[in-house]
Parts: structure tokens; C-alpha cells; sequence
């Protein structure tokens, strides 16, 4: 009874950073799939791990509620292993690179199911936040948290307006490049009048160590929470917290 307690415990939250450590975790795994489905709940799968390796996992893991997908698709033309199982998961959180998912030019998150059920939206693509570029942010009226990268001389400030508007958000994450300045960064966002306290701007060097002190969801919901006891406050005040 203790051990598989302990069992339980250890695969819990996993973190895949090679093929070799997938392949390992797929045979210890594999022989009990009621267990793969009831542990695992927290998964991390890295770039270097195959997409059919990635297949397998998510099939055998059937309970995950927080994903973290790195996974480089190359099956151009046909269908992407993964997004059948990807779609049957019972996911509240997701964090994944959209090219991995969509290796087309139509890279549109309101054609997978599972989109519509998370809370917690997290993309790595630069690209998700550009002008022209509308990959269906606004449709998932279901989001809580969304955190996307950001380019001021690109990323499309009307798309931003537009999803504070039509989905009720709690936390909106926007990572600044190492390169922007968090002043202009600012000046940028207060002259396109988006002095919203739900907005929180982050640099992408530290996206590493908030993972490490439990994520940077826990800290911009505190900072956003903080700024409710303090409305009134501005924008530049608001992000006096670690830039």
C-alpha cells in the first residue's frame, strides 16, 4: 500500500526532456494503464522527444490536466500523431508551441477540442501575437490565464484590447524580449490605452526560473491580486515587480 503511494507520488508530475527518458517511461507504463491514466497528472514532454513517442504517452496518459508540449511535428501533409490523444485529455492547462501541432499554415486553436476546455493557455510562438497572423485567441471564451510573447514593433495591440474585452480574464501574461526595453514596453501599452490591471509583463530571460519557484502563474496572480488592493494605481506601478 505504501509503495504504490509512493508510486503515485513520483509519476505525478513527470518531465521528458529526451527520447530515451520517454521511451523509459512508456515501458514502465505501459503493462498498467489504469495506473498510467490515475497517476500522471502534470507532464512535461521536451523537443527531443519523437512525436510517435509522444503519441504513445499521451494515449497511456490519459489523466493529465497539465501539459507542457515541446514536441516538433514533421508529418507534413498527413495528420499529426498526437492530436487525437491531445484532444481526448482532460486538460485545464497547457503550454505547447503551435507549429508542433499545426505543421500547416492554418495554425487555428479553435479546431482542437481540448482548446475549448483549458483555463490556462501558455504559447512559446512569437508569431501569436502579430498582426495578421490570428491563430483564435478570442474564441476560447473560456480562457482564465493566457500568456503569449510580445513584440511591440509586431504584436497586434487590437488583438490584445479584443481579448480583454470578449473573454473574462484573470491573468494576461505578455513576455517581453530580453532585447525591449520595460519602459517602452510600458509607454507602449499606456499610449494604446491598455492600463489594465490584468495585464502583467514579464521577461522571457526569466521564464526558466519562475518554472523553478513554481511557475509564473502562482506570481502573476499574486502581483494582479495585489494591484485590486491598490486600484487606482498606475500601469508602471503596477509592474514594479521583477522586470
Amino acid at each position: 500500500m505504501v509503495f504504490v503511494r509512493v508510486q503515485k507520488i513520483v509519476y505525478h508530475s513527470a518531465i521528458l526532456r529526451t527520447d530515451s527518458a520517454a521511451q523509459c517511461f512508456i515501458t514502465s507504463l505501459e503493462y498498467c494503464p489504469q495506473f498510467a491514466i490515475s497517476a500522471v497528472r502534470t507532464l512535461y514532454i521536451g523537443v527531443a522527444v519523437r512525436d510517435t513517442h509522444a503519441a504513445q504517452i499521451l494515449h497511456l496518459c490519459k489523466g493529465i490536466t497539465d501539459l507542457t508540449l515541446r514536441v516538433v511535428c514533421h508529418h507534413l501533409g498527413t495528420k499529426n500523431p498526437f492530436i487525437e490523444p491531445l484532444d481526448a485529455l482532460p486538460l485545464t492547462s497547457l503550454s505547447t508551441d503551435l507549429s508542433g501541432i499545426f505543421h500547416n499554415q492554418c495554425s487555428y486553436l479553435p479546431n482542437l477540442q481540448v482548446a475549448h476546455r483549458i483555463t490556462h493557455l501558455h504559447l512559446t510562438n512569437a508569431w501569436s501575437s502579430w498582426m495578421g497572423f490570428p491563430v483564435g485567441l478570442t474564441r476560447l471564451i473560456q480562457l482564465t490565464h493566457l500568456s503569449v510573447p510580445w513584440s511591440t514593433s509586431r504584436s497586434d495591440f487590437n488583438l490584445i484590447r479584443e481579448i480583454l474585452m470578449s473573454i473574462d480574464l484573470k491573468v494576461l501574461v505578455l513576455w517581453r524580449s530580453e532585447y525591449e526595453r520595460y519602459d517602452d514596453l510600458i509607454d507602449n501599452l499606456q499610449r494604446e490605452r491598455l492600463n489594465d490591471r490584468r495585464i502583467v509583463c514579464l521577461n522571457s530571460v526569466l521564464y526558466s526560473p519562475y518554472l523553478v519557484y513554481g511557475g509564473f502563474w502562482e506570481y502573476a496572480e499574486e502581483l494582479v491580486n495585489w494591484r485590486k488592493k491598490v486600484e487606482g494605481m498606475s500601469l508602471v506601478q503596477y509592474n514594479a515587480a521583477p522586470r
